[in-house]
């Protein structure tokens, strides 16, 4: 390929010459992405990976994806630092590695929000069989098979790629060995179709289906409520009828903002994607207008929040996470107070004891 500057948005397997205004967004916006998401994503897997939240199955998919977005977005951090004339990104094994890296957490994190899901649809279509199929066991099950299946898939970015100098101005970039060029777009088309149109396809499907069960639970509850003989047949619906109040009242706005979220975050960028795809495979050579890249720009920025942004669905959607977190900052405070505290006393201690010194010289000097 003849390359110029990395695209990590493309998990750093397209380039492109960039313009001031991608330069302004690339410049400014991804550090603060960075930041906030690294800083967030950490937070929120050490929460859910801790021992209130670990015992859920939705907990393993969630803090997988937290994990995978960190990686993503450390990877996203090195193909940044050559926007500002830190060019580790085009030196040998970083390369391979960062693009490998990216490949597989965009594939984790994807499919951890369709392992949510899932999950989701689970319990509110299917609750007799949470006990059986909502479990921790099974969550870490699929998690280590889809890292391992990910690293097994993704793997050529270590033996296609190559640092090298291709301009005049000996500059070493990053780049995919010319052998290797084929290769490297089937598995272009090959990951689209895995990150994007399969995992699309099932999560709007759920979250249709979902969506269907939770408005038939609604009008049957509402019908209840209006008929005469809604107090008798309280007990009878909330006890031996689970099948109608277990769905509506296990229903977890996290999990399906997740979802929906995702799909808003996710896909416009991969759309953009697979439009280019596409013009490549009809041989279609198209010059974007500026609306078109300015466009680009809007929807990239879009997918790299997707990597950034779920610490605050999860406190503003998870009750249980809002408790789990307000137990862990009122922790952090105490251990500060107590810390402070004990400093204080020591720090006391030893300004009696260095009094008592001084008093005990003063009185060996007047003797």
């Amino acid at each position: 390929m003849n390359t110029t500057r990395p695209v990590a948005g493309s998990h750093g397997s397209v380039y492109e010459e960039p313009d001031q205004t991608s330069l302004t967004t690339r410049l400014v916006i991804l550090p603060f992405i960075f930041v906030v998401g690294f800083f967030g994503n950490t937070l929120s897997a050490s929460l859910f990976l801790g021992k209130t939240l670990r015992t859920k199955s939705c907990s393993i998919y969630l803090a997988t994806k937290t994990i995978s977005d960190n990686g993503f977005l450390l990877s996203l951090f090195v193909a940044w630092l050559d926007f500002v004339d830190v060019r580790i990104f085009h030196t040998q094994v970083v390369c391979h590695v960062a693009i490998f890296i990216s490949y597989v957490c965009g594939f984790v994190s994807v499919w951890s929000v369709v392992m949510v899901t899932v999950d989701n649809y689970i319990r509110i279509c299917r609750p007799s069989e949470v006990s059986s199929l909502c479990t921790p066991y099974i969550a870490w099950r699929l998690t280590v098979f889809g890292v391992v299946f990910a690293c097994m898939l993704y793997n050529f970015p270590l033996w296609t790629l190559d640092v090298s100098t291709s301009n005049p101005h000996q500059q070493t970039f990053c780049q995919t060995l010319p052998k290797f060029e084929r290769f490297e777009v089937v598995m272009t088309y090959l990951d689209t179709v895995l990150t994007l149109v399969l995992p699309l396809f099932i999560i709007i499907t759920l979250v249709c289906v979902i969506a269907v069960k939770l408005v038939d639970v609604s009008k049957r509850k509402d019908r209840l409520r209006k008929s005469s003989s809604y107090a008798s047949v309280n007990s009878t619906v909330n006890g031996s009828q689970n099948g109608l109040a277990l769905p509506y009242s296990q229903v977890t706005k996290m999990l399906l903002s997740v979802s929906l979220i995702f799909v808003c975050l996710h896909t416009p960028s991969h759309a953009i994607r697979m439009k280019v795809t596409l013009e490549n495979l009809l041989g279609q050579t198209i010059v974007s207008s500026e609306t078109d890249r300015m466009l680009n720009h809007f929807f990239l920025v879009l997918y790299y929040l997707n990597f950034a942004v779920y610490f605050f669905i999860f406190v503003s959607c998870g009750r249980n996470f809002r408790n789990v977190l307000k137990k862990k900052v009122k922790q952090i405070c105490d251990r500060h107070n107590n810390v402070t505290s004990t400093s204080n006393v020591v720090r006391n201690r030893m300004w009696s004891e260095d009094r008592d010194l001084e008093t005990t010289k003063d009185t060996l000097d007047v003797d």
